[in-house]
């Protein structure tokens, strides 16, 4: 018996409000239609051939607000297609809403307002919206969830692409064209403008990432060859404008390239090895591999993330978790000693052309071994001859701090310590996000890094993931 392909594609709702009542548009009426039974109300709806389609695809197919002129304020993941029975939903098929800013008042032809209570949320169409579009309506009530980023609250972006264009300004590069909504979501916002000088980017991080504007300013500074082009940043917003890095995402290049993007880090990293205390001073958090240690150790007594594995991921981990705490402070022990870690490293955050490998979207740096960045790199390619050129081409760039064998025993332990490391990180990150991360379809990346963390440890390299 065969299975079809699963659909890749991705149905995007609109949920488009009223600028003073607890109402959004829907399609007017058409046609008779039996009273008997309840009528459906039915959201603008798009059908893109893509599964992840970018924000610019989804505005661009926008017809029913001028998107010009109104903001996105979120984007909802309300399916992520890879149920096995998704409902209404067909199989492979990704489900998002998208909320805008309330701009007139005046439904455009072919759509109404329609006020919102328990019973229009449980005629909504389509289904996979109704649970957004009922947090929504709590919080047009309410107030403004805490959990918000401060983009996704109205008022925002006229405020922020104020600011780009007046810096723009003032550093010889004038917009001519107005900032856009270039990519959003509840990690981060990055907004587009263009000038002659080529197009400027706008980008702001959440509260737990605040960090972010002041370290790569503080990067550009001291090696403006590796980094993004820092034009002006506002430290106390967390607003960051930076120049186009003007080359192709390593990642859509050929993977024999992918070791340059380990050279670039591997520089930075040297440099910042033993400044602690300069980096901690520009705000980023201090990730110490026996403080890593200890926390792995801790997860094997917090009931509730126990309880959320299944058994036999469960028996693992407990069984398993010694040996990896043993392993931080191993590689702990090791060296090369502190320093920067970019802490999301992958090719499709470095660019490469023809001045070389540029390192951006610095949003998880931290303080920490410099080898947890091996984690999140070399498994993107499911070539394990590549994987080893990509390892080794890391190790000869640390080949002067330390023997060849503490640096191959450092790089088999940076690989399952590093996925540690992950886990950590949205152990921390997932509770600070609407829906416990569930809004950006992240929820239970916790426990996939715990699954991958399992795998790595007992395969090591040659991990399928």
């Amino acid at each position: 018996m065969t299975h079809p392909e699963p659909a890749e594609s991705c149905q995007v709702s609109l949920l488009v409000p009223h600028p003073r009542r607890t109402a959004v548009l829907v399609a007017a009426e058409t046609g008779s239609f039996d009273t008997s039974t309840p009528r459906p109300v039915r959201l603008p709806t798009l059908q893109l051939p893509n599964r992840e389609p970018l924000l610019p695809e989804i505005l661009a197919s926008v017809d029913v607000v001028d998107t010009d002129t109104t903001a996105v304020l979120r984007t909802v993941t309300t399916s992520a297609g890879d149920a096995e029975d998704s409902g209404p939903v067909q199989r492979g098929e990704v489900t998002l809403m998208v909320e805008f800013e309330a701009a007139g008042a005046d439904a455009p032809s072919g759509w109404v307002w329609q006020d919102l209570d328990a019973d229009v949320l449980a005629r909504l169409e389509p289904e996979a919206s109704r649970a957004a579009v009922a947090s929504w309506t709590r919080e047009r009530v309410e107030g403004w969830s805490a959990l918000r980023p401060p983009w996704s609250r109205p008022g925002w972006f006229a405020r922020a692409s104020t600011w780009m264009v007046e810096q723009m300004a003032e550093h010889g590069r004038p917009a001519v064209g107005a900032p856009r909504q270039h990519q959003l979501w509840n990690v981060s916002v990055v907004l587009r403008a263009p000038s002659e000088d080529g197009d400027a980017f706008f980008k702001c991080s959440a509260d737990i990432f605040r960090h972010e504007a002041a370290t790569t300013q503080a990067l550009a500074e001291r090696m403006p060859t590796l980094v993004p082009e820092v034009i002006a940043v506002d430290s106390a917003e967390g607003w960051m404008l930076m120049g186009d890095l003007g080359a192709v995402e390593l990642g859509d290049q050929d993977e024999a390239l992918w070791y340059e993007g380990l050279l670039a880090v591997a520089g930075i990293q040297r440099l910042w090895l033993g400044r602690t205390a300069e980096l901690a001073g520009l705000g980023l958090p201090v990730r110490s591999l026996r403080d890593l240690a200890t926390q792995v150790e801790e997860m094997t007594e917090d009931t509730v993330l126990l309880e959320r594995m299944s058994a036999d991921v469960r028996a693992s981990w407990l069984a398993t978790a010694p040996t990896l705490a043993e392993s931080c402070r191993r590689l702990d022990e090791l060296g090369p000693g502190p320093t920067l870690v970019h802490g999301d490293f992958h090719p499709w955050n470095v660019v490469f052309g023809v001045d070389g490998a540029r390192v951006f979207d610095w949003t998880d740096a931290a303080v920490s071994h410099p080898f947890v960045d091996l984690a999140t790199y070399v498994f993107r390619s499911r070539d394990v001859s590549v994987r080893r050129r990509m390892v080794d081409a890391y190790l000869a760039a640390w080949s002067t701090e330390m023997s060849e064998d503490s640096l191959h025993e450092a790089a088999a332990l940076g690989l399952v310590v590093g996925t540690a490391y992950q886990v950590q990180t949205y152990r921390a990150l997932l509770p600070s996000l609407p829906g416990n991360g569930a809004d950006d379809d992240m929820a239970g990346a916790d426990l996939d890094w715990i699954h991958r963390t399992l795998t790595r440890h007992r395969l090591g390299l040659e991990s399928p993931t």
